[in-house]
């Protein structure tokens, strides 16, 4: 564009021009120096923030070290008090009558040993090092009063401890333990300043090495205490303690930046004197046995020699610490000195070439910098080109700009119209910062479509089950609760079908997981082919379904529609990678629940279906239950029989009765079996069919299991002192398959043998059959328990899934046959029991025939060789004292009388 022609300048006096000249000079003056100071202001802003955080962190790494060189003062102190109360625990466990008890040795025997090992016990040294670290952490301003209170509290615990070690060991207890935490404040007061590099990682290796040098020092004097009977400590103090030194130390062996430190912290920990404490604390952390005096005198004596050890890694620490922050201290202090220099330099020759500028270009810099003003001021204005070459540059570069700007505004509105795919968008602008501008736009669409996709398939995936694309249970109560909200403004209602699919699990053990989940998909695809448009087809997870549906006019629809279901679900299935003609079949059970009005609880509604749809695998699988007021009933009295049953649980309500098991070799009792029964105020003796199954429903069966093992082995031992023909029984408790999942059985059973003291083969653990297809933990913990010497009987067998060829791999001992094949009149029962009887020899088990009630049953067990028998025939569960002497003849089938 060519530029404007100048207008002509009219003639003036010359007084008029040289004012008006002068004005002009004096308001370029101003703006150059405006656009100079702006800079200079800005970068004196920026250096006077520079030097004020040098100078923040030379002060910081000084008061780092002042709080580092508390720490380590009381760290002294507390080392020294440590030591000082190790002597007294030493004199304990000489002088102490319940402390002689636990090494087994006379009074005599103790004075004789406290005379040898008299150095160890002296307490003069440990004293005398004590107060001169508390003199060391007085001379310090920033731990005198500590230091004086320490004093106070060491004068308290000498004086009691003089008297009566009990009373005088929490005081050193307590004392130590507050230095503890008066070093670690100061140590993390000292990190809190937020000192990097080498300070802050050494600071963080001295507060590990002091934390696991306090830790050595507590579980010594712990261990002294539980060696020397100390009322006050127990042995799970001690043992936590140990746990964590050992953890402390594994601390310090992980620090990576000091090679030369771990290398210290080996040796101090790997000397005689340390390896002698660390054995003697190990076994009593470990095995829990008694140590031998001569033990205690070499704790005593090597705990000394290890602290010092400790004491000197720690030393060392505290120099490395103290040398990078003195460090630290002078690297800042040099460079603000430097920065001060740069910006002094940088604010003078600045000021120095805006004078030389202003002389150069001052008419076509102010018309230029006029044109920056518009253009600033987003008028992208014509730029002309005038003045000296470099400001014509400047104007060149200005007016490319305004190109370009011009072009990142069109390509910025189209992009703001969402008009993505336009030619502007498309086109680069020309030059290197087009094609960056270009590059930007780009990435910036990219990114755009990219987040929109992602956004949408992560709001999918939050709401959908991965692998029926089905909504889960999270989205389910989420559609649930807006369903409500829209029927109770409508006046409407909505029903929830609960589906839960029969025998699924045989498919998943039959043809594995993967048949397992084609046929979910399967399923899921029919369901949403079977239900209305509008209805909303759910996954909770595993195979439980839920059907979603607005608009219901009355429960005869829904339960219509959940008929419908269970033939979509129950016609035959052909998976892949199964034989052409094979194919496989699942039913469903089917729990419907309706709204009621006003209701808005989604998870209410669909508890509701589900106890439905438990109903209804109940009365047979394969039909629909619909949630009604005598539904609801039943749950209120559950969760009432629940809560009953809980506090009778605790407040000893529950019993146990025994039935015995007769040995048809001899005739007589060789174990009883343990029923739980309940006593409970107001209803007499509850049968147990009525609240075993509300235990089985929670997790209070564990706890009611937990018991009952407990109070068997208890029986036994009572029995055995009584004497008489209940000594030397055994005893079998029954397990749920909940409680046998869960890893704290072997536990349990561990506790109640440890406890009662008696022999692991007289505890035999009955479980049902279907356990072991239920549950896929049970055979492992079968296996530990057989292990200890428990013994595994299956309860009921015969009535659950488990083949007589499977024997010979199940961790079982006896199986009990169930008694409706033992009492059982038909032919094929007696020959069933008669190959269970022969198979179960044939893999060295034992045999139990339950519910024995009739002399012909019996004969019939003799012929076929049956180990053992219980029933009513010989006696009924009774209390523990009304326990009879069962004892009958027995007759073998060629007429001889055994027993």
């Amino acid at each position: 564009m060519t530029p404007p022609s100048p207008r002509p300048t009219p003639r003036t006096p010359q007084g008029a021009q040289g004012t008006r000249g002068t004005r002009r000079r004096r308001s370029l003056h101003a703006m150059l120096l405006t656009l100079v100071l702006v800079p200079v202001v800005g970068l004196s802003t920026v250096g006077g923030v520079a030097i004020d955080d040098r100078l923040t962190r030379a002060q910081d790494a000084e008061t780092a070290l002042s709080q580092v060189r508390a720490a380590i003062a009381l760290d002294a102190v507390r080392s020294a008090v440590a030591q000082e109360v190790l002597p007294v625990l030493g004199e304990a466990a000489l002088s102490q009558p319940r402390a002689l008890a636990t090494f087994g040795i006379t009074p005599n025997q103790a004075a004789r040993l406290e005379h040898r090992s008299g150095p160890a016990l002296d307490r003069t040294a440990s004293t005398t090092a004590t107060d001169t670290a508390v003199a060391a952490a007085l001379a310090l301003p920033t731990t005198e009063a500590q230091a004086r209170a320490t004093a106070l509290a060491l004068r308290a615990a000498r004086t009691t401890t003089a008297s009566d070690v009990d009373t005088g060991f929490p005081l050193y207890e307590t004392l130590v333990s507050t230095l503890d935490d008066e070093v670690d404040q100061h140590l993390h007061d000292a990190r809190a300043l937020g000192l990097e590099g080498d300070v802050a990682t050494a600071l963080l290796t001295l507060q590990r090495v002091s934390r696991a040098a306090a830790l050595a020092g507590d579980e010594i004097s712990l261990y002294l205490a539980t060696t020397a009977r100390t009322g006050t400590v127990e042995r799970t103090d001690f043992v936590r303690v140990w746990g964590a030194y050992q953890q402390a130390a594994a601390d310090v062996r992980e620090t990576g930046d000091d090679p030369a430190l771990v290398r210290a912290w080996d040796t101090a920990t790997g000397s005689d004197a340390a390896r002698a404490v660390d054995a003697l604390l190990t076994t009593l952390a470990v095995t829990g046995t008694s140590p031998t005096m001569t033990d205690v005198m070499t704790l005593v004596s090597a705990s000394a020699t290890r602290s010092a050890d400790l004491q000197a890694v720690l030393t060392r620490v505290v120099d490395v610490v103290v040398t990078e922050a003195q460090e630290q201290s002078t690297d800042a202090t040099r460079q603000y000195h430097q920065l001060l220099l740069l910006c002094g330099s940088v604010t003078a020759v600045t000021l120095a070439g805006t004078l030389l500028v202003r002389r150069a270009i001052a008419g076509p810099l102010r018309h230029l910098a006029e044109q920056s003003r518009a253009v600033a001021a987003g008028e992208l204005v014509d730029v002309v080109e005038a003045g000296p070459a470099e400001v014509r540059v400047v104007a060149q570069g200005l007016a490319a700009a305004v190109d370009s700007l011009r072009r990142v505004r069109a390509q910025a509105a189209a992009i703001a119209a969402g008009d993505l795919d336009c030619e502007v968008v498309r086109t680069p602008v020309p030059g290197p910062l087009g094609e960056f501008v270009h590059a930007s736009v780009t990435q910036v669409l990219a990114a755009f479509h990219e987040r929109e996709q992602l956004e949408a398939d992560l709001a999918h995936r939050a709401a959908h089950d991965a692998l029926t694309e089905l909504p889960n249970r999270a989205q389910t109560l989420v559609l649930t609760e807006r369903a409500l909200y829209r029927a109770a403004r409508s006046h409407g209602r909505v029903g929830l079908l609960f589906v839960d699919l029969d025998h699924f699990k045989a498919v998943n053990d039959s043809f594995g997981h993967a048949a397992g989940d084609e046929l979910l998909r399967t399923v899921a695809q029919r369901m949403h082919e079977t239900v209305r448009g509008g209805d909303v087809v759910c996954r909770l997870g595993g195979d439980e379904f839920v059907v979603l549906v607005e608009g219901v006019e009355d429960e005869k629809g829904l339960v219509d529609l959940g008929e419908r279901l269970i033939r979509a679900i129950s016609a035959p299935v052909a998976l892949k990678g199964l034989p052409q003609a094979q194919h496989v079949r699942v039913g469903a059970s089917i729990g419907v629940a309706v709204g009621v009005a006003g209701a808005l609880d989604a998870t209410l509604l669909l508890r509701d279906a589900d106890a439905a749809a438990y109903r209804a695998k109940n009365a047979g699988r394969g039909v629909v239950e619909v949630f009604d007021d005598e539904l609801r009933i039943e749950i209120s009295a559950r969760a009432e029989l629940e809560k009953a049953l809980r506090n009778g649980l605790e407040t000893g309500e529950l019993v146990l009765h025994y039935q015995p098991v007769l040995d048809l070799a001899t005739g007589r009792t060789k174990s009883v079996e343990a029923l739980v029964r309940w006593q409970r105020p107001g209803h007499g003796l509850v049968p147990p069919d009525a609240f075993i199954p509300v235990a089985e429903a929670s997790s209070l069966v564990c706890d009611l299991g937990r018991w009952a093992l407990a109070e068997a082995t208890r029986q036994l031992v009572r029995w055995d002192a009584e004497g008489g023909h209940r000594a030397g029984l055994d005893v079998a408790v029954n397990i749920s398959g909940r409680h046998l999942a869960q890893a704290h059985l072997l536990d349990d059973v561990a506790d109640a043998l440890s406890s009662s003291g008696i022999h692991p083969n007289r505890l035999t653990i009955e479980i049902t059959e279907t356990v072991l297809v239920d549950e896929p933990q049970a055979l492992e913990h079968l296996r530990s328990l057989r292990e200890i010497g428990v013994r595994v009987a299956i309860d009921d067998f015969g009535t659950g899934y488990t083949s007589i060829g499977q024997l010979s791999r199940l961790p079982v001992d006896v199986l009990k046959i169930d008694r409706s094949f033992v009492s059982s009149p038909e032919a094929g029962h007696g020959d069933l029991v008669r190959l269970l009887i022969s198979a179960a020899h044939s893999f060295s088990l034992g045999v139990v025939a339950e519910g024995v009630e009739e002399d012909d049953q019996l004969s019939a067990l003799l012929a076929a060789s049956c180990d053992a028998a219980q029933g009513f025939l010989f006696a009924r569960p009774v209390p523990p004292s009304e326990l009879p002497d069962a004892e009958c003849a027995v007759r073998s089938p060629s007429g001889t009388t055994r027993g």
